[in-house]
């Protein structure tokens, strides 16, 4: 695909995990057998692929998230949720299992404990594609996954977090892959060890660390954190934006990602960052 038809066509398909997060801020994480109270609360919908589209909506791109969410009170409202975003929902499954559910705490640093419950999903309808200009995979909900990537004549990205089931199947396909900074396949080798993907474009995150490419690295700002919730969904979202949607070559697409990320941790929330973006550029 070339930039041309990038341009002419923005729109972007994210495939994978959709949650419905309860976040508490707390001042430290709670030791072995005790009780943390907090009065800093929030119920928020995460996971990779959601927020990812999420901040490629909230950039102005025309996002599709595609996802399982069953059919229950908490998934409608899931769902409400991301088209107030301007996300386009393709809820994969009509089970009446609850979707995935995530408790995070967060600390005074911002450094995160998260405990994910996923459920399995009986009966799973794969969409058809409506010309995507790139399909962004999380490699979670991998029965879905897998049966919307034969489909993909467009380019591909990877969000390489972890090594799960079949990874491989994607990064072969790969147009590019953004890992992070402990992502291994299992025979330990990072990807750009990773011979199957060696025609990707590739770079790894590394939190506040700079961005390391096959080339050399891009800096990353240092800024105090306050919470880096879903900062890394965050930076895949901003860079497929800034790739796709507005035709930066690729290590101007992971610099203004970057910069949209770091942004994002000075804040109490993952979405604070777009008002204050918002409100400079207004």
């Amino acid at each position: 695909m070339d930039r041309l038809e990038r341009q002419t066509n923005p729109r972007g398909y994210f495939v994978g995990l959709t949650t419905m997060d309860y976040v508490f801020y707390v001042d430290s994480h709670p030791r072995k057998n005790s009780k943390v109270k907090t009065n800093h609360f929030t119920r928020l919908v995460g996971g990779p692929a959601a927020n990812a589209a999420i901040t490629y909506s909230l950039l102005g791109g025309s996002a599709v998230l595609v996802t399982c969410l069953g059919n229950t009170a908490e998934s409608h409202m899931i769902k409400e949720t991301l088209e107030k975003f301007g996300v386009t929902v393709v809820n994969c499954t009509e089970d009446d299992a609850m979707p995935a559910v995530a408790a995070i705490a967060v600390d005074r640093n911002g450094d995160r404990q998260i405990f994910s419950g996923q459920n399995q999903y009986k009966t799973i309808h794969v969409p058809a594609l409506e010309e995507p200009a790139f399909c962004l995979f999380d490699l979670n909900q991998q029965e879905l996954s897998l049966g919307v990537l034969p489909d993909c004549a467009c380019e591909i990205v990877v969000d390489a977090g972890s090594w799960k089931g079949e990874t491989l199947a994607f990064l072969k396909k790969a147009s590019v892959v953004i890992s992070s900074e402990e992502f291994r396949d299992p025979a330990g080798r990072d990807i750009f060890a990773i011979e199957e993907c060696a025609n990707a474009k590739k770079a790894m995150t590394r939190g506040e660390k700079p961005v390391r490419l096959d080339d050399g690295e891009i800096p990353v700002a240092s800024v105090t954190c306050v919470d880096s919730l879903a900062a890394g969904d965050i930076f895949h979202g901003a860079f497929c934006f800034a790739y796709y949607h507005k035709q930066y070559d690729f290590r101007e697409a992971l610099t203004f990602a970057s910069k949209i990320a770091t942004e994002s941790v000075k804040y109490a929330g993952p979405w604070e960052w777009a008002k204050k973006v918002s409100d400079r550029n207004g």
